[in-house]
């Protein structure tokens, strides 16, 4: 694999696909640093960039990021120009991380990437509870909604879901905060809601949407298009015009085969929010260690009319919006330790995820297609992964 800059800008090209992060550094300059003028002894923005680069070096813990910078002390105060020669203590970045604003940092680096080319893209959102701050005997922890662009693998905003609230009024908070025009916004049941889907629409997007048994009248009633109803012998079934999409895929020892079929019938009868379509979504997964068959049956909605969307084009939404689980949410919890973490102090906790998540969009647009052998390379090559957020 090759790797390079080119023309100056940090990044790394491979087969041909360089990303421009030029303008991390000074994004993370605009953040308030939360200590008093005196007595600072390092800048805010090289404390977090010493802690990107740990990350990027594969390390997860406070205690092995801290040691993992004094091990490349001497390169690392060359490249960040530090007037000291000696390394944070781990205590000094804890410190740090308890005091500083959760809602700031997650602003500033959610429109970092925004600035780097993610308009038009699909949004994903879906929410994460972070498992460490979860006290022995209770139930409830940090939990966070994400907005995810799955086209280039980064979160554009990610706020905390108030234990009082749920993912629905986080929902309305994050999609007040992006920018929409153009964009499909896909997500889980509980964002199938009137007051989402308007809220979507008046921003200039569109939706696709799940219905299940939180919408029961509204799951009935796309039911009924693909299901006629029993007619008396002698007389033939009425069937309403549809439209289908089909796919077949292998992977993970499992055979799965998905059906789509969708409707316009519904448009005029349903008062949801520019409707554009409904869909059923039939899903067959044959295990091939054990041959065992799985059937499942989705209804949805979306805003997306059928000169703008073919059922082809449906099924591919549908399908990325899993990408937030598998590309995402398992990497942090997988590679990145992050449920096993069990940091009980609940902003250090939130802002090691946020670090998580930018860690996670700046290899998306490397040439890795796999996470953990970008962490190794970068452990060893610190000039490449400081040239990532120059």
């Amino acid at each position: 694999m090759k790797h390079n800059i080119q023309n100056g800008l940090a990044g790394l090209a491979s087969e041909g696909k360089v990303f421009s992060v030029t303008g991390l550094k000074v994004a993370l300059e605009q953040l308030t640093d939360p200590r008093k003028p005196r007595g600072v002894r390092y800048r805010l923005v090289d404390l977090l960039t010493l802690l990107v680069l740990a990350k990027l070096g594969g390390e997860d813990s406070l205690k092995g990021m801290a040691e993992w910078v004094r091990l490349r002390g001497h390169k690392l105060v060359q490249l960040l120009q530090l007037e000291r020669s000696g390394l944070p203590h781990e205590t000094t970045y804890e410190r740090v991380l308890d005091r500083m604003d959760c809602e700031e940092v997650e602003r500033v680096i959610g429109q970092f990437f925004a600035q780097q080319g993610t308009s038009n893209s699909s949004v994903i959102l879906d929410g994460k509870v972070l498992r460490g701050t979860i006290a022995a005997g209770e139930t409830h922890g940090v939990h966070l909604l994400a907005a995810y662009a799955p086209e280039r693998g980064v979160v554009l905003l990610q706020v905390e879901v108030e234990r009082q609230t749920n993912e629905i009024t986080a929902a309305a908070r994050v999609l007040e905060a992006l920018d929409l025009q153009g964009r499909v916004v896909t997500g889980d049941a509980i964002f199938t809601q009137v007051s989402l889907c308007e809220q979507i629409v008046q921003a200039g997007g569109d939706y696709v949407l799940p219905v299940k048994a939180n919408q029961p009248a509204l799951r009935q009633a796309i039911a009924a298009v693909f299901t006629p109803p029993a007619v008396a012998a002698g007389h033939s079934v009425i069937s309403l015009p549809t439209q289908e999409a089909q796919t077949t895929s292998a992977g993970h020892g499992r055979l799965e085969y998905r059906y789509l079929t969708v409707s316009s019938q519904l448009n005029d009868y349903l008062a949801w929010p520019q409707l554009g379509q409904v869909f059923r979504l039939q899903r067959l997964v044959q295990s091939k260690q054990t041959g065992k068959l799985t059937y499942e049956v989705v209804f949805g909605i979306t805003s997306l009319s059928a000169q703008a969307a073919s059922p082809q084009r449906l099924l591919h939404l549908i399908r990325t919006h899993w990408h937030i689980e598998n590309r995402l949410h398992y990497v942090r919890d997988v590679t990145f330790h992050e449920d096993a973490c069990t940091i009980r102090q609940p902003t250090r906790q939130r802002l090691l995820a946020c670090l998580n998540n930018l860690v996670i969009g700046l290899i998306r647009q490397t040439s890795f297609n796999y996470v953990p052998d970008a962490r190794r390379f970068f452990a060893l090559h610190v000039e490449s992964a400081f040239h990532l957020l120059l």
